[in-house]
């Protein structure tokens, strides 16, 4: 098992967990037999040519888009169990965090970590028991003919998603109190950087504090769109093709919208000097 944190932003960075290949005699657990039909089905659904299921798809696809980057990050995490933690901890066996040395500083690998791990913890649980408490009322969708019950599939899914966000977080919160981890720079991934973004400024490890009272530096893009396919290449993992991609739009739609706020925001703030402006003239004359 090895540990991607990629930077995307100066204050931002993407993780990722590179399973080990399972034995070709090991039986998959049940969350992950169904989890591999729902992905085949879902493939499936994807080839056909039109009809409701390609239209169903496609909108997924879409809603997928949206669900955030963190979130797919401690989803790669595999759920962890007593005996397997006693094992690592016997063994004292640590993991690989790869990361590219030439963009962020070593010393902040475990703080990039830990934040990732606790930040939104709270947050996947609330979600997690509100999409446990929707599906009950989402059962009745099943009396519409044809179609299944689309509202239910997406409650049990949302409930599974923040489930596997809430074990992911459990196992990187576990590497990181026993110090199971090893961080490394390799070459190749030090070079990526240097290939997509030559003149990209450095990581920074940012914290609440630093951002609230403006102290922090602006936010800057690392990582640009297209390197996705890239960064799956050098790094050998197919799947951060669509983690990348997916994280860098979520990044460029947030600053967008910044941007709008901080357009609408000037005209009023002008608008308050103006009247302050003319209030003092008023006194004055």
């Amino acid at each position: 098992m090895r540990i991607f944190l990629l930077p995307l932003t100066t204050r931002q960075a993407l993780i990722h967990c590179q399973k080990a290949a399972p034995k070709p005699d090991v039986k998959l657990s049940i969350p992950d037999r169904v989890t591999k039909k729902a992905t085949d089905t879902w493939a499936q659904w994807e080839a056909a040519k039109g009809g409701w299921r390609k239209m169903l798809v496609t909108y997924g696809n879409q809603g997928l888009q949206r669900i955030p980057y963190q979130e797919w990050g401690l989803k790669s995490f595999p759920p962890s169990n007593p005996k397997l933690q006693a094992e690592q901890i016997a063994d004292n066996k640590k993991f690989d965090v790869v990361y590219p040395g030439n963009v962020m500083h070593k010393d902040d690998v475990p703080k990039i970590m830990a934040r990732l791990a606790k930040e939104r913890k709270q947050l996947h649980w609330n979600r997690f028991i509100g999409s446990m408490v929707a599906m009950p009322f989402c059962i009745p969708f099943a009396l519409i003919p044809v179609i299944p019950n689309i509202p239910f599939f997406y409650a049990a899914y949302r409930c599974w998603s923040h489930w596997r966000a809430l074990k992911g977080s459990d196992h990187l919160d576990f590497i990181l109190d026993h110090r199971l981890y090893r961080p490394i720079s390799p070459p190749e991934i030090e070079d990526l950087y240097e290939q997509v973004a030559p003149d990209g400024p450095d990581f920074n490890y940012v914290t609440p504090s630093q951002v609230m009272d403006g102290s922090a530096p602006p936010e800057k893009t690392i990582l640009p769109a297209d390197s996705h396919d890239l960064v799956a290449k050098t790094t050998g993992v197919v799947e951060l093709s669509g983690e990348v991609e997916r994280a860098v739009w979520q990044i460029q739609r947030h600053f967008e919208r910044e941007k709008k706020k901080q357009a609408q925001q000037q005209p009023a703030q002008s608008s308050t000097v103006d009247a302050t402006k003319s209030e003092k003239a008023d006194k004055i004359d």
